[in-house]
């Protein structure tokens, strides 16, 4: 298959930043429903879309982008690895507001809704720093290392 056009790849690059913020948003919206306003069909789909989207979108930024990157600027090492550490912290994170959701849904009228609304927001609120860094650091970076 056809390697992919740079362009592509800031495209691929900033629909993953862009779905990443649509999960953030949805995470604040459950827990803005917290504790009985929950669609439970929503939280479920939301549970299970949650680590795969955020694993598709770590992957895609650290085997391309990096690369590219740290191929432009040997310097960004030691940023390339904070940010990696928080794909890992943010993916395990993920994964217990998955289970904590599939828990909350399974139950009902759970009373650790107080405990679920606080996980949401600490995964959308730190998803969303990260996030403003990629957009406003690492893409322009990754399309200014691209250029001819």
């Amino acid at each position: 298959s056809p390697v992919p056009s740079e362009i592509d790849l800031a495209s691929a690059f900033d629909a993953c930043l862009r779905a990443q913020l649509d999960l953030c948003q949805r995470l604040e919206d459950l827990a803005d429903q917290l504790p009985s306003r929950v669609d439970t069909r929503a939280a479920t789909i939301l549970a299970n879309r949650l680590q795969s989207t955020l694993r598709r979108c770590h992957q895609l930024e650290e085997t391309v982008i990096f690369p590219v990157l740290l191929a432009a600027d040997r310097d960004l090492h030691g940023i390339l690895d904070r940010l990696r550490n928080e794909h890992q912290e943010d993916e395990d994170h993920a994964c217990d507001v998955r289970d904590t959701i599939r828990a909350f849904v399974t139950a009902g009228h759970w009373n650790g809704a107080e405990n679920l609304g606080y996980m949401l927001r600490g995964l959308f609120v730190s998803l969303r720093r990260h996030l403003a860094f990629d957009r406003d650091y690492v893409l322009p970076r990754f399309q200014q290392a691209r250029q001819p």
